[in-house]
């Protein structure tokens, strides 16, 4: 017997929506990565953030097991003026209750991010989450893995690239930043490994405050007090170079001079485009993103976790000239886009 059309067209819509991914389901396991950061709209953490959503989207149309779903959190993305440490506690708090499975931490206040950790391993939990953190370190025995910028190497990029240039030979200058910062500190460190190398150059260093007026100002001192003998300046971020670059420029010294920075920022690349500025030091944000994924999904397979030094693992880095500034395009579309079109 022969069941009317109308009957058959029912039956196999039902059959069909029986199967879930075909009716818009995915029982697969969700696994959900919380992510905190101190600002979403920093060029290094927007990069990132776009990093993990692209991983996740390919991960999710593969054939897993289970599938990715980040929550990010930027602390300062919303209201200005409120307490960025009590917010943190409370916007990580509601991720963790939202049940993330994994945390990156990127935190605001190293000290009052312990809560952080103590909730994340709180026994009220059906499972203690897991904490990668990000940038800035914290008790290792309370966290599964670190993601950092080795930055003794970004300074050795820098300087290798200007000792290269020079031949070995010459005056360098060195703006190292403001004393008292870590971060300067570590970055100096590693030009310095690589420039006290050479007897044959000598090293002319300003401490300041990281800025472009003071790039300017050091940087045209030091040309008059060395009647021009300066050929190179290397700065421990693009902020002073630019300020760097200007001076050199005033003087008409663009050719005699080679400038590298740290940090690859929209202005200095702009500058490496259009012919006064020699090179950045890249520390590929985009990449950064690739690996925080990974580690995090290691950690909630309780995999063991790839390390470079002790817990930490490091981001990758890469010199940006005139040659392959087109790199950049994921930090920078519009600018490289801007120049692609001329």
């Amino acid at each position: 017997m022969f069941l009317p059309r109308f009957w058959l067209q029912c039956l196999l819509i039902a059959g069909i929506c029986f199967y879930p991914l075909a009716c818009g389901q995915d029982d697969r396991l969700l696994i959900k990565i919380g992510v905190n950061v101190p600002k979403t709209t920093a060029p290094t953490y927007t990069l990132m953030r776009q990093a993990m959503i692209d991983q996740a989207n390919t991960y999710n149309t593969e054939k897993h097991q289970d599938r990715i779903e980040i929550v990010w959190n930027g602390v300062q993305d919303g209201e200005a003026g409120k307490n960025p440490v009590a917010m943190e506690r409370q916007q990580v708090t509601t991720m963790l209750n939202q049940g993330v499975q994994v945390l990156i931490l990127s935190t605001v206040d190293s000290r009052s991010a312990y809560a952080i950790l103590r909730e994340a391993k709180s026994p009220n939990r059906p499972r203690p989450v897991p904490v990668i953190t990000l940038d800035t370190m914290l008790g290792s025995s309370q966290i599964r893995g670190h993601l950092a910028i080795n930055e003794i190497r970004l300074g050795e990029i820098a300087a290798k690239y200007a000792v290269e240039q020079v031949e070995g030979r010459g005056n360098i200058l060195v703006l190292e930043g403001p004393l008292g910062s870590p971060s300067f500190r570590q970055l100096t460190i590693g030009i310095y490994r690589i420039l006290d190398q050479y007897r044959t150059i000598r090293v002319l260093s300003k401490s300041s405050l990281a800025n472009t007026n003071e790039g300017r100002r050091l940087t045209s001192q030091i040309i008059r007090d060395y009647a021009q003998n300066v050929q190179a300046v290397i700065c421990v971020n693009s902020d002073l170079v630019v300020g760097a670059v200007e001076s050199v420029n005033l003087y008409g010294m663009a050719e005699q001079i080679v400038t590298v920075g740290i940090g690859a920022s929209r202005v200095a690349t702009a500058l490496i485009i259009s012919g006064q500025h020699d090179a950045e030091v890249d520390l590929q944000p985009y990449e950064r993103g690739k690996i925080a994924l990974k580690l995090a999904l290691d950690a909630y397979y309780d995999k063991p976790i790839k390390t470079d030094q002790n817990q930490t693992q490091f981001g990758p880095s890469r010199i940006i000239t005139a040659a392959n500034y087109t790199d950049l395009e994921k930090m920078w579309p519009n600018l490289i886009r801007e120049q692609q079109s001329r």
